[in-house]
């Protein structure tokens, strides 16, 4: 856990395949938001791979992560959960994405 800081390459491309899932709640497009676990401080976030896709009224608007995180939660799982979710995808879409240039090598 750290403060915000410069993203590697590597980091960006992972945020960059997270926001590219589209938003966890409604499909719509996204942006990154970085988890808070439990004890992190105000102005500290999690790193860049502890990152998980909301559109800006996911993110930002009046009913959001950020300010009714509560609400939020009860009705669409805890920033963990959301993030175990995120990162199940992105595996999935990589083994896809695997298979289909294993499969045109071996043609």
């Amino acid at each position: 856990m750290a403060k915000k800081k410069v993203a590697t390459k590597l980091e960006r491309e992972h945020m960059s395949k997270v926001a590219s899932l589209g938003c966890l709640v409604c499909q719509r497009p996204a942006n990154v938001h970085h988890i808070r676990p439990i004890g992190l401080g105000i102005g500290m976030r999690s790193g860049h791979y502890q990152t998980i896709p909301l559109c800006y009224d996911h993110h930002q608007g009046q009913f959001s992560i950020h300010n009714c995180k509560e609400q939020f939660e009860a009705m669409y799982g805890t920033e963990e959960e959301l993030l175990h979710r995120t990162l199940k995808e992105i595996k999935n879409i990589e083994q896809v994405n695997n298979f289909f240039n294993l499969k045109g090598e071996n043609q």
